[in-house]
Order: structure tokens, then sequence, then C-alpha cells
């Protein structure tokens, strides 16, 4: 909750004036407390944000806790005690930058409460092993009574708590061990963790990153809905599948693994011999497209071969419907597209050379225009590369863009599988994680 709504909440809650009559800091700050387990026998209390828990903290069994909203939480001992005291705690996702960042959090509460803050009188700490503490306190006098303030902030990158005591001062220095426990009982979420406000905004840069060119950026729309060229996605179970996998990568490469190419219309209703010249082919994953009619053949693994009619700006899947009006059998579409791509200048290799002695060990095939991939099913490029390399060849193939093609051996195989496994996840158009043997008979998963 934003400081000045929270100031506004504990006036409401707690019947305060707008400011105190006399207002000064207190004899004595108390030290930031050590994180450590509650009590047994406490209770738990969660503040949540959807799936994602903001902080837990635990209070005694015969206290209350109140939480409208879940944000502030107050807790208050037992009517019966007597005990004019309460505990609040407010989370907010606004990150913590280091000590500085502290002294600016509590001189922000410290303002709009009307109070001023000497920042020598805070005193900061470590808070468990990637966020910070400060502890500050302050009184206020009104109609002949003094009401204690006790203020501990803690944060770290990506969220900051709040944790106020307040009540009539001979009770809270009669409950300082209890209200102590209380606030040493909090736990933050891992400081790696993406809290709900940042995660979209992370996610469409991340995604934006590993895009390639030729294709449609990620945004929001009005309706805060991340999308991509047709694609729509659902940010809350994108969300728990983050907070499952703890990893934004994953997230990520799970994407790219859905389809933003439309079947294109564009050649829709023209002839073979208008079309063919155009024919290409890409690798794609079977998840990637299952959900288009389009024309596609299984290889080893997850691949699949899709033929594709290239445009200057972009690539498009050909419809299964429009082989059958055609009357061309999609596995002679396939051969063209093969072929066509075969034959296109446009193949480059880029050579990759031994770090000790600058020797050749393989090749990437890097003619950058998004039918890398499909020049795997290439003949002549293979037997290019067995002319170089020698007849055995291994490949990766982590994405559709980044295709390693190296001399089988064993000192190869551990350093392209550690490249393969790296390069799927943080690479558009992701693939395999695998290796490959390349042969006369095609593409082969190498399996252990």
């Amino acid at each position: 909750m934003p400081v000045r709504r929270l100031v506004s909440a504990l006036r409401d809650v707690f019947n305060l004036p707008a400011d105190g009559e006399a207002v000064h800091p207190a004899d004595r700050i108390p030290p930031v407390p050590l994180p450590v387990d509650a009590p047994d026998g406490w209770r738990s209390f969660e503040s949540t944000y959807g799936p994602y828990t903001r902080f837990e903290v635990h209070y005694p069994r015969t206290w209350s806790a109140m939480a409208p909203g879940d944000d502030p939480a107050h807790f208050q001992p037992p009517e019966r005690s007597g005990l004019d005291l309460a505990v609040t705690l407010s989370a907010s996702a606004v990150p913590i930058s280091g000590p500085q960042g502290i002294l600016d959090a509590i001189e922000e509460l410290a303002g709009a409460r009307g109070v001023i803050l000497r920042r020598n009188d805070v005193h900061l700490d470590r808070w468990g092993d990637d966020g910070w503490a400060g502890s500050w306190a302050w009184q206020e006098h009104r109609d002949g009574a003094v009401r204690a303030w006790r203020l501990l902030v803690v944060g770290h990158d990506q969220e900051r708590v709040y944790c106020l005591v307040n009540g009539a001062k001979d009770d809270v220095q009669a409950s300082a061990e209890t209200w102590q426990r209380i606030l040493a009982s909090l736990r933050l979420p891992d400081a790696e963790i993406l809290p709900p406000e940042h995660f979209p905004g992370a996610l469409s840069q991340l995604l934006n990153d590993r895009r390639a060119k030729d294709e449609p950026e990620w945004a929001f729309d009005t309706t805060g809905v991340l999308m991509s060229g047709p694609l729509r996605v659902r940010l809350g179970s994108l969300y728990r599948a983050y907070l499952q996998q703890g990893d934004l990568e994953e997230v990520a490469a799970a994407l790219d693994l859905q389809s933003r190419q439309e079947v294109d219309n564009t050649w829709a209703g023209r002839s073979w011999e208008d079309v063919s010249d155009r024919l290409r082919v890409v690798l794609r994953r079977r998840e990637a497209i299952q959900h288009l009619e389009v024309v596609s053949f299984p290889l080893d693994g997850d691949l699949v071969a899709c033929p594709v009619l290239d445009h200057e700006d972009h690539m498009a899947f050909i419809p299964r419907a429009e082989t059958a009006r055609w009357g061309i059998d999609p596995a002679d579409v396939l051969t063209q597209a093969v072929a066509r791509l075969d034959a296109d200048p446009a193949m480059k290799l880029q050579a990759v050379r031994d770090a000790d002695d600058g020797t050749i060990v393989g090749f990437r095939i890097g003619a950058g225009d998004g039918y890398d991939s499909g020049r795997l099913l290439c003949p002549s490029l293979r037997s290019t590369l067995e002319s170089k390399l020698g007849r055995d060849l291994i490949v990766a193939i982590p994405s559709a863009g980044y295709i390693l093609v190296l001399r089988d051996d064993d000192q190869s195989r551990i350093g392209l599988r550690l490249e393969a496994e790296r390069s799927y996840q943080r690479r558009p158009r992701p693939l395999s994680q695998e290796l490959w043997r390349w042969t006369e008979a095609g593409l082969e998963l190498l399996r252990p």
C-alpha cells in the first residue's frame, strides 16, 4: 500500500488525529530484530496478491488479526489484557535499493505522519541474505497521554514491508518482547521472484530481447493482455507457471514455442506454378504448429518439417487444403521445398574454431534468413560439411536461427551439449536441447 494511504488507514482504524499535538523522536530507538522462527503454537498470517505471497508473519494464538483487503494487516492482543497496543504490516511492490532505500522509505512515512526525521537516529542492518531493514521510533503527545510508535521497514530488490507498532507508551514498553518476536518472524519472498506488478514488464522485455527480427513485437493491448501478432496470452496462467518454475527464461521459452504466424492467405487460390518458386522449408517443434491445419512432416524427436512460402519480409505456412486444390502430394511439396532451399545461394557457413590451436572443428549455419533450420534437410549442404569435417557429423539445434554442426568426437559432444542446453533457454524460436546425428538418412536424435 502507498505510504500516504497507509497513514490514512492507520488514522481510520485507530481513530488518530491528523497530527499529534507534539511529535518528537523517541528517547530510545529499538535495534533491528534478528529474523528468527516464531515460537511453537503461534498462528501464521500470509498477505497475498493472487498466487503471490507478499509476506508471512506469525502472532500469538490469543491475539486477533484483522486484514481488510489483506493489506494492511493489524494484530492486537485480546481485550481482556487491557493493553492499548497494535502491530500493523503493509506491503508495497516498490524496490528497496540498499540502506539508502530504507532511509528514504522511513523518511517518506515520517513525513506523511508529520514527523521530522533525523537520519542518524535510524538503525540499519541486513535482513536475511538479500534484504535490508531500518528501525526508528517516535512519540506523540495528546491530551496528556503519550502514544509510542515503533517503525521497522524491511525490503529488497522487489518489494518493501512497513511494520508499525503503536499504543500507549507503557503498554508498548511492557509488551516489547512479544511485538519484537512478531516482527522477527516476518518473512519476505525470495528477491529473485518477481511480484505480479513487475512480472508483465519484465516478461515483455525479455521476449522482445529474444525476438527474431522478422517476428512481431510483444506488447500489451488496452485490456492488459500480452500479445504478439495473432497470439493473445493470459498473464494469470503464465504468472502461476512462473511461480512454479521460478525462472522467467523458461516462461519466455515456452511462449516462443507457440506460433505467432497466421496461415497467410496471400497466395490462396493461386496456381501451383505461381507459388512453387517460393517454396522453402523450416523445422519447428510439433506443439508449436499442432493447432494449425498446415502441411508438416514428423521427424525424430519432437520436431516437424514444414514447407513454407517465402515472402519478402516473412514466411507463410501452407494449408493442407491448398495442396489438395493444387493436386500435389504433400510429400512432393516437401521434396521441392528442400530442393529450392538446397539451391539457394544465400546459405552461409561460419567457422567454429578450437580455442587452443584455432583449427576448424565445425560450422554454424548462418544465412540469417529464417531458413537455417530447414537447411538441415539439404543433402548438398550435408555433403559439403562432410567433405570439410569428415563423415560423422553431430548437430545442435537449440533454436531455428542457431544451428551448429561439428565433427563427431567425445570432446565435441560435451561442449556442444552444454551449448545446446544453454541456448535452448535463451534464444528465440527454441527447437531442441538435444544433440543429433546428421547422416545420409537424415537427422537422428542422439540418444544417451
